[in-house]
């Protein structure tokens, strides 16, 4: 009994400390993107390569564009598909959201991606996000001018 209380305790305490995955940090890294979370240097830390070099070279009126999601409400975001190595991981995913306008809902916009994750120093890192598809119900009749 004393033998198995100790494994137990010892299993807790190691598992406290478990790397994140891949499928973990693709999944906070949205949760906080959508809750607005991140300043810039929070946001390079969950991406590497050109994403990351990307975000680092915005000019502050740009960065405050491309992080402000005030006008969008996430609805839905599951990991459908996984193809994952130990360095390398691709992600499948799908992720709903509502798109606000001025004071009500405009669209309700449906995506399906592919996130190429990469682990450095025992982190794993997105490297890139591909569109598959993008599907867009609109609440209000689109009114398009002709030139």
């Amino acid at each position: 009994m004393h033998k198995l209380l100790i494994i137990l305790v010892a299993l807790s305490v190691t598992s406290c400390f478990k790397e994140k995955g891949a499928q973990e940090t693709l999944s906070t890294f949205i949760q906080k993107r959508f809750n607005g979370n991140l300043d810039r240097t929070e946001m390079a830390d969950y991406l590497s390569g050109q994403m990351k070099d990307s975000v680092l070279a915005m000019e502050e009126e740009e960065f405050d564009k491309f992080s402000d999601m005030s006008k969008y409400k996430k609805k839905t975001f599951k990991i459908t598909h996984s193809n994952c190595s130990e360095a390398k991981c691709f992600l499948t995913y799908i992720i709903s959201y509502d798109q606000f306008g001025e004071s009500t809902k405009d669209y309700r916009v449906d995506n399906k991606k592919i996130a190429e994750m990469v682990k450095l120093e025992k982190e794993w890192k997105i490297e890139n996000v591909t569109n598959v598809k993008t599907y867009i119900d609109a609440d209000k009749t689109l009114e398009i001018e002709a030139e």
